[in-house]
Order: structure tokens, then C-alpha cells, then sequence
């Protein structure tokens, strides 16, 4: 299905005639944040005193990513984009309820989301013009050792997921074709780890993670 959605989007963008300024380039930069990828819980404590649960979080570290996109507008307020992220991030572990964490040496993520929201603009007109949009994602995570170790990564290939892909924004028209304007993005994908990659020593529940992407960057129609 997310397939055939991604198509169809894709199509109606480039089978539409092209007049002037129906089309436009983004490009951004900004923190990409990753959700939880697993929960794992293991039993600590003695034998002879009390026993209780810790659930550590495998995550990956806040790192600033790429957005590149090209929209097609379809009216005043409705418009169509082909978008896609890239950042590369070290893994990280933290305890649940805590503050803080720490970057592991399992090796860091390469990873690229691709996106074809629907794009609707609140109000089509004036300096500020604000949107929101929402359409299929596709993501492609890719596993790399830690340099000069011997270790290996956490998974070894490259793990691809669909998922969804929901933001909002608000773009400053400084010229009729020339605007600088910011997203925030919440990518949501299967994990791109299974209950195989762990050892058998603790409970592990595979997540869902919410990746927000942040970026301010510019805009220009043509």
C-alpha cells in the first residue's frame, strides 16, 4: 500500500504541466533526534536481598541532518513534495527515567529518509505563510563498525522501513520566488533492529520509533 502511494503521489507531481513558479526547491539543516529503537529489561539484585527491574533504551545520539526537497504546487494552498534526510548518528544507551546517557561503541548509523507529503498552506498569501503535511516515508539504516576496532556493528546491513511522516511549518516570503522557512518533521518507521541482534540474557521489546527532524533553510520557486 505505502507503495503504491508513493507512486501514485510521485505521478500526479510530474504528469501536472509546468507553469511558472509551480515549482520549488528546499534545502535544510537542523537536529535530527531518534526515538527508541529497543527497550531491554534485565533483572538486578541479589539473591539474598531485594530484586528489581532496569529497562535501558537503545537510541542514537541528536545530530544535525540534511533535507533536500522539491514540491510541485497544485493551487494556492495545495502542493505536493519529494523530500529527503540524511545524517549519520553514534548509538546511544540510556536508562529509562533518568536524564543523560552514552554513546556506545557498537558503531554508528548512516541514516536516509525519503518522504512524498501532501502539502497544505494554511493561508496561501502574505510575508508568513504557514503549512502543514503529511504523506509516506521510507527509510534506509545502515549499520558501520567503530573505526580501528574489532568490534562488530549492532546489525551488519542496511535495513530499509516504511513508515509515516507528519510536520508543520511556516515559510518567510522575503521576495516572491525567495523565502527561508522551518520544519519540524515527525518520521515514524519500524525499528531497524530485531530480537536476534540481542543476546538471549534479557526481556527486549522492539520499538517504533519517532524520528523528529528540526531544520530552518530556504526556499526558492521557479
Amino acid at each position: 500500500m505505502m507503495k503504491k502511494l508513493a507512486f501514485l503521489a510521485l505521478a500526479l507531481a510530474l504528469t501536472l504541466p509546468l507553469s511558472a513558479q509551480d515549482w520549488s526547491v528546499g534545502v535544510g539543516t537542523g537536529p535530527f533526534v531518534f526515538g527508541d529503537f529497543v527497550e531491554r529489561t534485565v533483572r538486578v539484585g541479589t539473591g539474598e536481598g531485594p530484586s528489581g527491574e532496569q529497562t535501558i533504551i537503545l537510541t542514537a545520539g541528536t545530530r544535525a541532518g540534511l533535507a533536500l526537497d522539491l514540491e510541485r504546487r497544485l493551487s494556492d494552498r495545495w502542493a505536493i513534495r519529494a523530500e529527503g534526510t540524511f545524517t549519520n548518528a553514534p548509538l546511544r544507551s540510556e536508562q529509562e527515567g533518568e536524564s543523560g546517557g552514552s554513546e556506545l561503541d557498537a558503531g554508528d548509523l548512516d541514516v536516509a529518509t525519503f518522504m512524498v507529503p501532501i502539502v497544505f498552506r494554511i493561508n496561501g498569501n502574505g510575508a508568513f505563510r504557514f503549512h502543514i503535511m503529511a504523506g509516506p516515508a521510507y527509510a534506509i539504516y545502515r549499520g558501520n563498525a567503530p573505526d580501528g576496532a574489532n568490534a562488530r556493528p549492532a546489525f551488519e546491513d542496511t535495513q530499509s522501513r516504511w513508515g509515516v511522516a507528519a510536520g508543520a511549518g511556516v515559510g518567510w516570503w522575503i521576495r516572491d520566488r525567495f523565502a527561508i522557512e522551518g520544519n519540524i518533521t515527525d518520521i515514524t518507521t519500524s525499528s531497524p533492529f530485531s530480537e536476534d541482534d540481542f543476546p538471549p540474557i534479557a526481556r527486549v521489546d522492539i520499538q517504533r520509533p519517532h524520528n523528529v527532524h528540526t531544520t530552518v533553510g530556504v526556499r526558492w520557486t521557479f
